[in-house]
């Protein structure tokens, strides 16, 4: 069978090429899909997958890094009682460390 309709006898080529391509089957049509319980860890698992080798890091270090990204900007107020703290090695709780 050509696949190049001749005289302009499109549609019926494209009858035909329907006819020709095979369907879904009554076995496959009648199976359920496997459900994903949690897309959402599926695709983090493949990018973990992906990506992790070349971080040099592990998943629980990087969960810990997310984390701290997370909290809050600390005020002014605390990390001058931080600086209070622990002054560094000159003493000196004005300057940074």
């Amino acid at each position: 069978m050509s696949i190049t309709p001749k005289d302009g006898d499109f549609a019926k080529a494209l009858d035909d090429l329907a006819k020709a391509k095979p369907g879904p089957t009554a076995d496959s049509a009648t199976t359920p899909q496997p459900l994903i319980a949690d897309e959402g860890a599926l695709l983090q698992a493949e990018i973990d997958r992906a990506l992790l080798p070349g971080t040099g890091r592990t998943p629980e270090e990087l969960q810990q890094i997310a984390e701290l990204d997370e909290l809050p900007p600390l005020s002014d107020e605390e990390l001058a009682r931080q600086a209070e703290a622990a002054p560094g090695a000159d003493g000196d709780p004005a300057t940074p460390e």
